[in-house]
C-alpha cells in the first residue's frame, strides 16, 4: 500500500456566510479563508485529511430602500478541520468531516460604524462544526473545492429560552478555496 507518505498543502479563498437564529436571512457576509493541509492514503481512493484553518464568518444586512440601518457582524476563527475523502477518477474530491473550532474575536457595526464591544453579545468560545464538500483537481497540483459547513452546536445560547423552535444560533458557511499541494506522494 502506498499510504505511508503524507501528502501536504495549502489553501485560500473566500466565505459566504450567514448565522441560522437571527433574524437576517442570506449569505451575504463575504470574508476570507485560508489553511494548510495534510492528508494520507488510507486504502484505495480513500484519504484522511487534517487542517489548520482561518476563516472569518458572520452577518451583513446593507441599508435597502426601506431602512437606513445596517448590521454586520464578523467572527475570526480558527478550525481544525478533520475529514474523509474519496477521491474519483483521480479528478472528483468528495469530503465529509467534523472541526473543533476556537472563536479568537467579533466584531459588530451598525449603521454609526463599530459598536461599543460592551454591547456585544456573549458567544462561545470554543465550538463544533460538521461539513460535506467537493471539488475537482485540473492536476496533481491544483484543485478548487467548494465546501459547507454548519455548526453541530450553537456558537451563542437562545435569548429565549421559552420556545421550542428557536435552538440558539449556528453558523452556515460556503467556502470556494484553491487548493495547491506542494508535497505528494
Amino acid at each position: 500500500m502506498n499510504g505511508q507518505a503524507l501528502n501536504a498543502g495549502v489553501y485560500a479563498g473566500i466565505n459566504a456566510s450567514q448565522v441560522a437564529g437571527d433574524t437576517y436571512t442570506g449569505f451575504n457576509k463575504l470574508g476570507l479563508n485560508a489553511g494548510f493541509f495534510l492528508n494520507q492514503l488510507i486504502e484505495y481512493d480513500i484519504y484522511w485529511q487534517a487542517e489548520l484553518r482561518y476563516g472569518t464568518r458572520g452577518v451583513y444586512q446593507g441599508p435597502s430602500d426601506n431602512s437606513q440601518t445596517l448590521y454586520k457582524s464578523a467572527y475570526y476563527i480558527l478550525e481544525l478541520p478533520l475529514s474523509v475523502h474519496y477521491l474519483y477518477d483521480e479528478r472528483i474530491m468528495v469530503e465529509i468531516g467534523t472541526s473543533p473550532e476556537l472563536l479568537l474575536g467579533t466584531r459588530y457595526w451598525d449603521e454609526y460604524g463599530l459598536m461599543d464591544s460592551s454591547t456585544y453579545p456573549e458567544n462561545r468560545r470554543f465550538g463544533l462544526s460538521v461539513f460535506g464538500g467537493v471539488g475537482f483537481w485540473f492536476n496533481s497540483k491544483i484543485m478548487v473545492g467548494l465546501r459547507y459547513t454548519n455548526s453541530a452546536i450553537p456558537f451563542r445560547d437562545p435569548e429565549e429560552w421559552n420556545n421550542a423552535q428557536y435552538r440558539g444560533y449556528f453558523h452556515n458557511v460556503f467556502s470556494l478555496s484553491v487548493n495547491y499541494k506542494f508535497k505528494h506522494h
